[in-house]
């Protein structure tokens, strides 16, 4: 992993505004999918909720967030703000490429799990926007 490079985005509260949108509505269809077998669409819209939410943090204490294609970059820069934080994306993002580009399907329980890191985000996110320091749980 890289550290202090990537491409990244200036961004403010607007940003994070729209960016915790991004992250409820995605944490919420991956929250509803309780099928068994959806393990890669859950893990899919969980992890795009879990960028979501760090984007959110990044912005509102550093003022910028990633603009790369590598999503390492937001880990690296979370990091800045919070390695717990940090960690908690690094875990859902280990389960992106199997997700959503592999043939091979994601356990249900590997699901659940990046469900529940993009929760501890999400939440975090939230505690931002309402000016609390954010904190990894």
């Amino acid at each position: 992993m890289s550290r202090g490079t990537g491409r990244t985005k200036r961004c403010g509260t607007e940003d994070a505004a729209r960016r915790l949108e991004d992250a409820r509505q995605f944490l919420e269809v991956a929250e509803r999918t309780t099928a068994p077998g959806y393990g890669d669409v859950v893990a899919t819209n969980a992890i795009h909720a879990a960028i979501a939410a760090a984007d959110v943090i990044c912005c509102l204490r550093l003022g910028r967030r990633s603009n790369d294609g590598n999503h390492r970059v937001a880990v690296d820069l979370l990091r800045q703000v919070d390695a717990q934080l940090a960690n908690h994306l690094r875990r859902a993002l280990d389960h992106k490429q199997q997700a959503a580009y592999e043939s091979r399907d994601l356990s249900d329980r590997d699901a659940a799990a990046c469900v529940e890191q993009a929760r501890r985000l999400y939440r975090s996110a939230q505690e931002a926007v309402a000016g609390k320091r954010p904190r990894a749980t």
